[in-house]
Order: structure tokens, then sequence, then C-alpha cells
């Protein structure tokens, strides 16, 4: 685990790579996510501060109003089963949440513009993993396939509708919130840290970064909730005791104190962290562990294996057990999110959001896995359930949603 920490640390010996085939180079362009050195630098310069704690509170009310919806329909289902309970599709459910937050939370807008630009972003995002089993015959993103034209079609709308809002914005001299509006500033006052290509870039590239790992981390936590019932009954109560404010997403003070929540999360990203794996390149000739290592080799550092690692976890490595992070032990050996300089910049905000919706939904309903639920975890870009989360949800609250007004 060490000698992986010092590969991750030393970015400018192990150099970021990436496995995405060339069409996602093309749609995403030039977003941190496919940066390295000093252009990497520039735009973490620009955008870091709307990651702060500060600017994340204020996320609270995006994650309020989807939360809201999404138990909503919950409650609609449930009075129609005429029971105290339905059945729902968590990954859906999740999918449809994080995608309004991310959209939200990138143009800083809760208007139709933000919906025009999350459903063909989503779609973009779909078309690119399924583009992954494509032969790696150069060239062959220009074929005129079916996706091919249906992908080009669709990162042409999202790209303009990016475009409007900022000269919109440019125009009146008014930049906006959300991170767009960072960026815009950055555009206007900073000698033009980002370029208007490279702001567009980072649009679309938060957003398929961040939706989806955030989607999945709620999702497999919602899993794992429903799979150990002393678990989620545990953590309801200590919400219970927490959060005195029903109506309300909560803050990040209050998310501080909710150890056993926080234990949890932290267990869910050990057992079904997003990426699996970490690619690093060596930029020079090097010796790794005694072993000579010739410049541009790729190295695979298997995540997933490295969090069940008995020599690093124990003898219950492959056990549910939030307890271990009890008195915060453990917590130096999670690479969920990387590790050193080039550690995800959204880990607390998809951490914070996840966390809220569990606090908000848990006060409400309750949650056991459906027979239907076929327990077979896959890697795409990130790990998700290959067949979908299919929940029981029960209403605990039978006055339905008007009780959170």
């Amino acid at each position: 685990m060490e000698l992986v920490k010092k590969m991750l640390a030393d970015t400018n010996l192990f150099q970021t790579v990436h496995y995405f085939n060339p069409s996602f180079e093309s749609v995403l362009g030039k977003g941190m996510l496919l940066l390295d050195g000093d252009d990497w630098k520039r735009h973490l310069k620009v955008i870091h501060p709307k990651f702060n704690e500060e600017k994340l509170k204020s996320m609270s009310t995006l994650v309020l109003e989807g939360t809201r919806q999404m138990m909503e329909g919950w409650y609609t289902q449930i009075q129609n089963s005429n029971t105290d309970q339905a059945e729902i599709d968590m990954m859906h459910d999740s999918d449809e949440l994080t995608q309004g937050v991310i959209g939200q939370l990138i143009l800083g807008v809760n208007n139709k513009a933000y919906r025009e630009f999350c459903i063909p972003a989503k779609e973009i995002y779909e078309l690119l993993v399924h583009g992954m089993k494509d032969p790696p015959i150069p060239g062959f993103r220009y074929l005129p396939t079916r996706r091919n034209r249906r992908l080009a079609k669709l990162d042409k709308f999202c790209t303009s509708k990016i475009m409007q809002i900022m000269e919109a914005r440019l125009a009146k001299g008014s930049y906006g919130e959300g991170l767009l509006g960072l960026m815009l500033e950055a555009y206007a006052s900073d000698n033009k840290a980002l370029s208007i290509e490279e702001i567009v870039a980072e649009c679309k590239t938060f957003f398929m970064a961040g939706q989806d790992t955030t989607a999945n981390l709620l999702t497999w936590a919602m899993f794992l909730l429903s799979n150990y019932p002393q678990w989620q009954k545990n953590v309801r109560e200590e919400i219970l005791r927490e959060c005195p404010e029903e109506g309300e997403a909560p803050s990040t003070n209050v998310l501080k104190k909710l150890k056993l929540l926080n234990m949890f999360v932290l267990e869910t990203l050990r057992l079904y962290n997003p990426a699996p794996f970490i690619l690093r390149k060596t930029a020079c000739d090097t010796n790794v562990s005694n072993i000579k290592v010739a410049k541009g080799t790729r190295i695979m550092i298997p995540v997933g294996m490295l969090h069940r690692d008995k020599e690093v976890w124990g003898p219950d490595s492959n056990e549910f057990n939030p307890m271990r992070f009890d008195k915060g032990n453990n917590i130096s050996s999670m690479l969920a999110f990387s590790y050193g300089p080039r550690v995800c910049i959204g880990r607390d905000f998809g951490r914070i959001e996840v966390m809220s919706v569990m606090v908000m939904i848990l006060r409400r309903f309750a949650f056991s896995l459906s027979p239907k639920y076929v327990h077979r975890p896959r890697h795409r870009v990130v790990l998700t359930p290959k067949y979908g989360l299919p929940l029981i949800v029960k209403n605990l609250q039978l006055d339905g949603p008007d009780h959170y007004d």
C-alpha cells in the first residue's frame, strides 16, 4: 500500500494516463480528467474554489429539492399499491437525482436550460460507454454508424447549449452561479485563465465524471443498507437523534456528527469503489520495488483488490464491517478517490451528496432487497449492478409527503 501511495504522490515520475477510447477524448475535450502538468494545474487553480466547504454548503438546497421529488414519486407508488410499500428501481432513481444535482451545480441554473443539457449529456455518456467495446481501429469513430452519428449530433447540441448560456452571460457582464459562473469569471477577469473551449470541456467532464460515480455510490450504499437491516436500524436511529430538522437537508456540520453513517459510506467505498483501478505511466526509466521499469510503461493499480487485501484490512477484508473505521482507523488505506495531488477534486461533493440523501430518506422509509435482485457487479467505466437495484421501500410515516413541507 505504501508503494502505491508513493507512486500516486509522484506525478512527475508516474503520470496520469486514462483507458478511454478516442471518442471519449473527442467529446470531453481538454478537461481536468484528461490533462496533465501545467495545464492541469491551471485548471485546478480556477475550479478548486468551487469545491471548498463553504461552497459545498450551498449544494444542500439542490440535494433537498431533488430528494423531495424522488420521495414524492415513492409516496405515489406506495399509494397506488394500496399498501404501505412498493417496489422501486433504486439505480434509476439515483441516476435521476444525481443528474439534476450535478447539472444545476455546473450550470448554476434551476430551469429548462439545465434539463436540456443533462438529458442529452447522459445519453452521450451511455453511447461513449457502449463505444468502449469498439475495435481499436484508427478512425473507427468517424465511420457513419448509427451510434457515431447520434453521438456527433448530441455532442453538437450540448456544446451549443453551453455556448448559448455563456454568450448570454458574457454579454450581460453577469457570470451567474455554479461552476460555469466561476469559470466565466476567470475567463473575463484573469487574463482568460481558461479558454471558451476549455470551459465547455470542463462542463462536459464534470457532468460525466461526477454524475455516474455519485449515482453508483448511492446505489451501492442502498444495496448494503438493504442487505444489513441492523445497520439500517442503527444508522436511522443516529439520524433521528442528531438531525432534529425534518424538513431540511443536513448541514455539513451535522453530517460530521453522524459517525455511523460516515463509517457506513466509507465501507461502501471500500467494497464497491466506483473506479476499480487507476492507471499511471512512467515518465522515464525507473525502479519500482527493485524492478526495472522502462519509460512509457503503463502501471495498473487495482484499487478493488487493494481494498480487499487481508494484509491491509485483516482476515475479514471481504466482509461488510463499517466498524473497521471506528476511531479513524484504516482511513489512510482508502484509495476510493485516488491519492496525492491528483486526488479527485469532487470527493467531498459526492460523499456529502450521498450522505445528505440517505439522511432524508432514512427518516421516512425502510428498505429491503426485492426478490428480483440479482447480484452481478460489473465494471463499465464505474462499478455498477448489471441488473439494477430493485428495492422494496416501506413508508414509515403514513401521513405522506406533506410531512416534510
